[in-house]
């Protein structure tokens, strides 16, 4: 699975959801930091499989928009913590999830 990490999300979730076997980027490894979500969704969509980010705005657009996309766009809604507990209790959200459940701009998990 190709994975997209909005801005929002700590750099430390990149190795820890590679050593599942997934290729994952980031907004800031891309240099697209502030970019404004609208841009940021058609390159998503272009590219990646699930994007999660913690903008709720963002979230709420994707939710609204008309056009289908490949992209699952997914708020996430873990509480936020210090990079390592919450990179452990994401990873462990992620491998337990089933993607199929979740709509775009849904709010994960």
């Amino acid at each position: 699975m190709k994975i997209l990490l909005d801005e929002n999300l700590p750099e430390s979730l990149i190795p820890a959801l590679q050593r599942l076997g997934h290729q994952v980027d980031s907004v800031n490894r891309l240099l697209l930091k502030g970019v404004d979500n609208g841009t940021l969704y058609r390159q998503v969509a272009q590219d990646y499989d699930l994007c999660f980010t913690r903008d709720a705005g963002f979230a709420h657009n994707i939710r609204q928009a008309q056009r289908p996309s490949k992209v699952k766009v997914l708020r996430v809604v873990l509480p936020q913590q210090l990079p390592g507990p919450f990179v452990e209790v994401f990873v462990k959200a992620f491998v337990g999830s089933d993607w199929s459940k979740y709509a775009n701009g849904s709010d994960w998990p």
